[in-house]
Protein backbone atom coordinates (compact mmCIF):
# COMPACT_ATOMS: atom_id res chain seq x y z
CA UNK A 1 0.00 0.00 0.00
CA UNK A 2 1.32 3.40 -1.01
CA UNK A 3 0.44 6.64 0.76
CA UNK A 4 0.22 9.70 -1.52
CA UNK A 5 0.13 13.25 -0.18
CA UNK A 6 -0.66 16.48 -2.06
CA UNK A 7 0.41 19.28 0.29
CA UNK A 8 -0.96 22.65 -0.79
CA UNK A 9 -0.62 26.03 0.86
CA UNK A 10 -3.52 25.50 3.25
CA UNK A 11 -4.70 21.88 2.97
CA UNK A 12 -3.49 18.33 2.44
CA UNK A 13 -5.21 15.92 0.05
CA UNK A 14 -4.22 12.27 0.54
CA UNK A 15 -5.02 8.80 -0.76
CA UNK A 16 -3.80 5.25 -0.26
CA UNK A 17 -3.19 3.14 -3.38
CA UNK A 18 -3.07 -0.58 -4.02
CA UNK A 19 -2.89 -2.32 -7.41
CA UNK A 20 -3.56 0.89 -9.36
CA UNK A 21 -6.65 1.73 -7.29
CA UNK A 22 -7.11 4.61 -4.84
CA UNK A 23 -8.54 2.94 -1.72
CA UNK A 24 -9.01 5.43 1.10
CA UNK A 25 -8.74 9.20 0.89
CA UNK A 26 -9.20 12.42 2.79
CA UNK A 27 -8.48 16.13 2.90
CA UNK A 28 -7.72 18.35 5.88
CA UNK A 29 -6.71 21.98 6.45
CA UNK A 30 -3.53 22.88 8.27
CA UNK A 31 -1.12 25.67 9.05
CA UNK A 32 2.60 25.44 9.67
CA UNK A 33 2.12 25.57 13.44
CA UNK A 34 -0.22 22.57 13.61
CA UNK A 35 0.99 20.53 10.62
CA UNK A 36 2.32 17.50 12.52
CA UNK A 37 -0.69 17.39 14.83
CA UNK A 38 -3.00 17.43 11.81
CA UNK A 39 -1.04 14.53 10.32
CA UNK A 40 -1.45 12.52 13.52
CA UNK A 41 -5.17 13.24 13.65
CA UNK A 42 -5.93 12.42 10.02
CA UNK A 43 -3.51 9.72 8.85
CA UNK A 44 -4.69 6.81 10.97
CA UNK A 45 -3.79 4.00 8.57
CA UNK A 46 -4.57 0.34 9.17
CA UNK A 47 -1.15 -0.76 7.92
CA UNK A 48 2.31 0.58 7.27
CA UNK A 49 2.67 2.03 3.75
CA UNK A 50 5.30 0.56 1.48
CA UNK A 51 6.04 4.00 0.01
CA UNK A 52 5.18 7.57 0.97
CA UNK A 53 4.95 9.83 -2.10
CA UNK A 54 4.68 13.59 -1.70
CA UNK A 55 3.82 16.60 -3.84
CA UNK A 56 4.65 19.67 -1.75
CA UNK A 57 4.29 23.36 -2.59
CA UNK A 58 4.31 24.53 1.04
CA UNK A 59 8.07 24.93 1.37
CA UNK A 60 11.01 23.29 3.11
CA UNK A 61 9.73 23.73 6.68
CA UNK A 62 6.64 21.62 6.00
CA UNK A 63 8.70 19.10 4.01
CA UNK A 64 11.16 18.62 6.88
CA UNK A 65 8.33 18.28 9.41
CA UNK A 66 6.70 15.61 7.25
CA UNK A 67 10.00 13.82 6.66
CA UNK A 68 10.73 13.67 10.41
CA UNK A 69 7.20 12.46 11.18
CA UNK A 70 7.28 9.70 8.54
CA UNK A 71 10.70 8.57 9.76
CA UNK A 72 9.46 8.30 13.36
CA UNK A 73 6.08 6.81 12.43
CA UNK A 74 7.11 4.21 9.85
CA UNK A 75 10.93 4.32 9.66
CA UNK A 76 10.76 5.39 6.02
CA UNK A 77 12.07 8.06 3.71
CA UNK A 78 9.58 10.07 1.68
CA UNK A 79 9.82 10.33 -2.10
CA UNK A 80 9.07 13.50 -4.00
CA UNK A 81 9.33 14.32 -7.72
CA UNK A 82 10.63 17.41 -9.43
CA UNK A 83 9.32 19.41 -12.35
CA UNK A 84 11.10 18.34 -15.53
CA UNK A 85 11.44 19.72 -19.03
CA UNK A 86 9.31 16.90 -20.43
CA UNK A 87 7.46 13.74 -19.54
CA UNK A 88 6.90 11.35 -22.43
CA UNK A 89 5.27 13.53 -25.13
CA UNK A 90 4.42 16.36 -22.70
CA UNK A 91 6.88 19.26 -23.01
CA UNK A 92 7.16 22.01 -20.42
CA UNK A 93 7.24 25.60 -21.69
CA UNK A 94 9.24 26.88 -18.68
CA UNK A 95 12.91 27.47 -19.46
CA UNK A 96 13.59 27.31 -15.71
CA UNK A 97 11.46 24.43 -14.44
CA UNK A 98 12.31 25.31 -10.83
CA UNK A 99 9.87 28.21 -11.09
CA UNK A 100 6.88 25.92 -11.67
CA UNK A 101 4.92 24.42 -8.78
CA UNK A 102 5.09 20.64 -8.73
CA UNK A 103 1.31 20.45 -8.32
CA UNK A 104 0.76 22.15 -11.69
CA UNK A 105 3.19 19.82 -13.42
CA UNK A 106 1.70 16.67 -11.93
CA UNK A 107 -1.82 17.81 -12.85
CA UNK A 108 -0.67 18.31 -16.43
CA UNK A 109 1.08 14.92 -16.50
CA UNK A 110 -2.05 13.13 -15.26
CA UNK A 111 -4.30 14.98 -17.72
CA UNK A 112 -2.02 14.40 -20.69
CA UNK A 113 -1.45 10.72 -19.94
CA UNK A 114 -5.22 10.20 -19.72
CA UNK A 115 -6.37 12.17 -22.77
CA UNK A 116 -3.38 13.03 -25.03
CA UNK A 117 -5.32 15.91 -26.56
CA UNK A 118 -5.51 19.68 -26.31
CA UNK A 119 -6.10 20.47 -22.64
CA UNK A 120 -7.07 23.24 -20.26
CA UNK A 121 -6.02 22.20 -16.75
CA UNK A 122 -7.29 24.37 -13.90
CA UNK A 123 -6.35 24.24 -10.22
CA UNK A 124 -8.59 26.07 -7.74
CA UNK A 125 -6.76 26.33 -4.45
CA UNK A 126 -5.20 29.23 -2.56
CA UNK A 127 -4.14 30.35 -6.03
CA UNK A 128 -6.01 29.80 -9.27
CA UNK A 129 -3.79 28.21 -11.93
CA UNK A 130 -4.60 27.65 -15.60
CA UNK A 131 -2.34 25.62 -17.89
CA UNK A 132 -2.89 25.13 -21.61
CA UNK A 133 -1.55 22.23 -23.67
CA UNK A 134 -1.87 21.70 -27.41
CA UNK A 135 -2.84 18.48 -29.18
CA UNK A 136 0.75 17.21 -29.51
CA UNK A 137 1.72 17.79 -25.88
CA UNK A 138 3.32 21.22 -25.97
CA UNK A 139 2.64 23.18 -22.79
CA UNK A 140 1.76 26.59 -24.21
CA UNK A 141 2.01 28.33 -20.85
CA UNK A 142 -0.46 29.40 -18.24
CA UNK A 143 -1.75 31.89 -15.73
CA UNK A 144 -1.73 32.32 -11.95
CA UNK A 145 -4.00 34.68 -10.03
CA UNK A 146 -5.21 34.76 -6.43
CA UNK A 147 -7.89 32.21 -5.61
CA UNK A 148 -11.40 33.20 -4.55
CA UNK A 149 -10.52 33.74 -0.89
CA UNK A 150 -7.42 35.84 -1.66
CA UNK A 151 -9.31 37.98 -4.18
CA UNK A 152 -11.95 38.74 -1.57
CA UNK A 153 -9.44 39.34 1.23
CA UNK A 154 -7.38 41.71 -0.92
CA UNK A 155 -10.34 44.08 -1.03
CA UNK A 156 -11.29 43.70 2.61
CA UNK A 157 -7.75 44.21 3.90
CA UNK A 158 -6.68 47.02 1.57
CA UNK A 159 -9.77 49.23 1.45
CA UNK A 160 -11.13 51.55 4.11
CA UNK A 161 -14.86 51.14 3.56
CA UNK A 162 -15.11 47.44 2.73
CA UNK A 163 -15.12 46.01 6.23
CA UNK A 164 -17.22 42.88 5.88
CA UNK A 165 -17.05 39.13 6.23
CA UNK A 166 -17.52 37.34 2.92
CA UNK A 167 -18.69 33.80 2.44
CA UNK A 168 -17.50 31.86 -0.59
CA UNK A 169 -20.97 31.46 -2.12
CA UNK A 170 -20.76 30.54 -5.82
CA UNK A 171 -22.79 33.16 -7.68
CA UNK A 172 -22.50 35.48 -10.69
CA UNK A 173 -25.69 37.40 -9.86
CA UNK A 174 -25.80 41.18 -9.92
CA UNK A 175 -25.20 42.27 -6.35
CA UNK A 176 -27.30 44.73 -4.36
CA UNK A 177 -25.04 45.04 -1.32
CA UNK A 178 -21.30 45.24 -0.76
CA UNK A 179 -20.94 41.78 0.74
CA UNK A 180 -22.52 40.12 -2.29
CA UNK A 181 -20.63 42.43 -4.67
CA UNK A 182 -17.26 41.35 -3.25
CA UNK A 183 -18.29 37.70 -3.20
CA UNK A 184 -19.80 37.58 -6.69
CA UNK A 185 -17.08 39.79 -8.16
CA UNK A 186 -14.39 37.29 -7.15
CA UNK A 187 -16.34 34.46 -8.78
CA UNK A 188 -17.00 36.50 -11.93
CA UNK A 189 -13.32 37.39 -12.33
CA UNK A 190 -12.32 33.74 -11.85
CA UNK A 191 -14.92 32.29 -14.19
CA UNK A 192 -14.33 34.93 -16.87
CA UNK A 193 -10.61 34.22 -16.88
CA UNK A 194 -11.05 30.46 -17.17
CA UNK A 195 -13.65 30.72 -19.94
CA UNK A 196 -11.50 33.23 -21.84
CA UNK A 197 -8.50 30.87 -21.67
CA UNK A 198 -10.61 28.00 -23.02
CA UNK A 199 -11.91 30.21 -25.83
CA UNK A 200 -8.38 31.21 -26.83
CA UNK A 201 -7.18 27.60 -26.90
CA UNK A 202 -10.28 26.52 -28.85
CA UNK A 203 -9.49 29.07 -31.56
CA UNK A 204 -5.82 28.07 -31.68
CA UNK A 205 -6.69 24.36 -31.83
CA UNK A 206 -9.69 24.70 -34.16
CA UNK A 207 -11.65 22.59 -31.67
CA UNK A 208 -12.63 22.72 -27.99
CA UNK A 209 -9.96 21.33 -25.63
CA UNK A 210 -10.62 18.77 -22.94
CA UNK A 211 -11.07 20.77 -19.73
CA UNK A 212 -10.19 19.42 -16.27
CA UNK A 213 -10.55 21.18 -12.92
CA UNK A 214 -9.30 20.27 -9.44
CA UNK A 215 -8.72 21.87 -6.06
CA UNK A 216 -10.76 22.87 -3.05
CA UNK A 217 -12.99 25.38 -4.88
CA UNK A 218 -13.32 23.31 -8.05
CA UNK A 219 -16.86 22.05 -7.53
CA UNK A 220 -18.24 25.53 -6.84
CA UNK A 221 -16.47 27.16 -9.78
CA UNK A 222 -17.29 24.33 -12.20
CA UNK A 223 -21.01 25.03 -11.86
CA UNK A 224 -20.54 28.59 -13.15
CA UNK A 225 -18.34 27.91 -16.18
CA UNK A 226 -19.53 28.28 -19.75
CA UNK A 227 -17.45 25.33 -20.93
CA UNK A 228 -17.88 21.75 -19.65
CA UNK A 229 -15.19 20.75 -17.18
CA UNK A 230 -14.41 17.36 -15.67
CA UNK A 231 -13.83 17.58 -11.93
CA UNK A 232 -11.00 15.36 -10.69
CA UNK A 233 -10.26 15.93 -6.98
CA UNK A 234 -7.22 13.63 -7.08
CA UNK A 235 -5.60 14.94 -10.26
CA UNK A 236 -2.28 15.90 -8.64
CA UNK A 237 -2.12 12.56 -6.82
CA UNK A 238 -2.77 10.67 -10.06
CA UNK A 239 0.16 12.52 -11.63
CA UNK A 240 2.31 11.79 -8.59
CA UNK A 241 1.66 8.06 -8.97
CA UNK A 242 2.40 8.14 -12.72
CA UNK A 243 5.74 9.93 -12.23
CA UNK A 244 6.75 7.61 -9.39
CA UNK A 245 6.08 4.53 -11.53
CA UNK A 246 8.18 5.93 -14.35
CA UNK A 247 11.10 6.39 -11.97
CA UNK A 248 11.22 2.73 -10.94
Amino acid sequence: MKLLLDIGNSSVNWVTEEQNQFISNGVFPYNKNNFVNRLRENLLLSQKPTNVLVSNVAGSEVYLSLSDWVEKQWQQQIWQPYVTAEFNELKNSYSDTRQMGIDRWLAMVASWEKYKSALCVVGCGTALTIDLIDSIGNHLGGYIIPGIHLLQQALIINTERINISVQKCASLDYANDTQAAVNNGAFLATVAMIDRAVNQLSIASNSPPKCIISGGMAESIKLLLEHPFEHDPNLVLAGLLIVHRSSQ
